[in-house]
């Protein structure tokens, strides 16, 4: 009879540390990752948004002027494409779209949950072939729910970063 309750005992305990490791590199990267996609401004955007208010409206009356200067020259070559050329403005997102915008954590859930089920695969992999041992009844079952979790909040990551892009 084999007693299994040392070798669980320290897979748990191994398992809630690498856990948490794995989150807490999880979220460093996603903030890293976060940090570099927005352009470096880590704190607030205030002097970013004083900066651009000041800008245009310096720059709005010049613009209008020119705008003004510019038109009378268009109106002066009529163009019979011109009809045909009118785009329409794109339409508003759905609302379901607005909100996978606003929700944030799911690229910071997909960064931890995939290296979770990777070690979770590794940890498997160790097992199975480690003569002695064999693996526990369930950890099969739970090291693919795992992977289809992670595959899954991976894709809402990927869904989120499109509805971002269509919303802007």
């Amino acid at each position: 009879m084999i007693d299994i309750s040392a070798p669980m005992t320290y897979l748990l305990v191994m398992g809630s540390v690498a856990l948490s490791v794995l989150f807490t590199l999880g979220w460093a990267l996603s903030r890293l990752l976060r940090w570099v996609a927005s352009g470096f401004p880590l704190g607030s955007d205030k002097r970013a948004g004083k900066a651009r208010g000041a800008t245009s409206r310096r720059g709005g009356k010049t613009q209008r002027t020119a705008a003004a200067k510019r038109a009378p020259k268009s109106s002066a070559k009529p163009k019979a494409t011109a009809a045909k050329s009118v785009a329409k403005p794109p339409g508003e997102p759905w609302r379901i779209t607005r909100r996978l915008a606003a929700w944030h954590s799911s690229t910071a859930l997909a960064l931890v949950a995939a290296p979770t089920y990777l070690v979770a695969r590794l940890a498997e992999h160790g097992i199975s072939f480690r003569p002695p041992h064999s693996l526990p009844s369930g950890f099969n079952a739970l090291v693919s729910g795992l992977g289809w979790l992670a595959a899954g909040l991976i894709l809402l990551a990927l869904v989120h970063r499109l509805a971002v892009w269509r919303c802007r």
